[in-house]
């Protein structure tokens, strides 16, 4: 139960230094640089939210045991969990948006910052574009799914304290 709990405030803590790095230290510096971290601060969260969901359903054994790869864990919360707990698709879309985004980066040779954007270059020079109304989209739509991760635990230690 001490890692569902430590998933949880992991989780929360990540997203909120990708909310405060989105509305209070972005405008005050405009670095775009700043755009990577929130993005990965971001995914990270998401990505320990769903390990906290997953976790939880495996301690219960309402799911049997899988590896540890993204893509693995992706596919058993999207056809297990997500649909158990009322998780809109838009959220598994969103995680693997975010996962590709940072995968993206770690192989990018080439990213360059130019106006209000964060351009990431693939070997092939197609280009992903980064700008701060995309991060407070993405920011926006997580918000939603760390507040129904937050009210699932919630629900669950208020049903433990009634026994």
């Amino acid at each position: 139960m001490e890692v569902l709990r430590s998933l949880i405030k992991e989780a929360n803590m990540l997203f909120n230094t990708a909310d405060h790095l989105t509305y209070i230290t972005y405008p005050t510096v405009r670095e775009n640089k700043l755009m990577i971290t929130i993005i990965e601060n971001l995914y990270n969260s998401l990505s320990k939210g769903m390990d906290a969901i997953l976790y939880y359903d495996r301690m219960y054994k309402r799911i049997s045991p899988f590896s540890d790869n993204f893509n693995v864990k992706l596919e058993v919360f999207k056809t297990k969990c997500a649909p158990r707990y009322n998780i809109d698709r838009e959220f598994v879309l969103l995680i693997n948006d975010l996962k590709q985004i940072v995968d993206h980066r770690k192989t990018s040779p080439i990213e360059f910052s130019r106006n209000d954007r964060y351009i990431i270059c693939s070997e092939d020079y197609r280009m992903k574009s980064l700008t701060i109304e995309k991060l407070k989209e993405y920011l926006a739509k997580s918000k939603t799914f760390i507040g129904k991760l937050n009210n699932i635990f919630r629900e669950h230690d208020r049903r433990i304290r009634q026994y």
